[in-house]
């Protein structure tokens, strides 16, 4: 039997700077804040969803910045640019501890989109696609 059909919200979060917000899971892969869909959920919020529950931040969608299949498994990612954030809003983070659910154990602003290290292929195009688009749109 094919797999389900899902859909992932995730986020491109900058600091000041433009460097981009990764998480670290437990198993020591990196990947943008977001996560998968409930049925009958809209990635965007699915999006704002994981991104509070995984840092204890709230962020607004600001336009969609790519969609990319997820390979072998019928899912499709939608990844939405966010406001950057200061520095206070960065120092207002708070990874989970305690809760179960998240497998998230650290964060990083990193420069991209050369960071390939242990990011999956579909969030590795998406991050490349946004630079490209991001570049496009800033003003000379």
């Amino acid at each position: 039997m094919p797999p389900a059909s899902h859909v992932l919200g995730l986020a491109h979060i900058t600091d000041a700077d433009g460097r981009l917000l990764m998480l670290k899971g437990e198993d020591g892969s990196w990947r943008l804040p977001g996560g998968p869909a409930l049925p009958e959920e809209s990635a965007r919020n699915a999006m704002t969803y994981h991104v509070r529950r995984d840092l204890r931040l709230r962020v607004e969608p600001r336009f969609l910045l790519g969609v990319e299949p997820v390979a072998g498994t019928g899912s499709t990612a939608y990844l939405f640019a966010c406001e950057s954030l200061t520095p206070d809003d960065i120092a207002r983070i708070e990874l989970p501890g305690g809760i179960a659910r998240s497998t998230v154990v650290a964060l990083a602003f990193v420069d991209y989109p050369g960071t390939t290290e242990r990011v999956s292929p579909h969030e590795h195009r998406l991050i490349v696609n946004a630079a490209a688009a991001v570049l496009r749109r800033t003003p000379s």
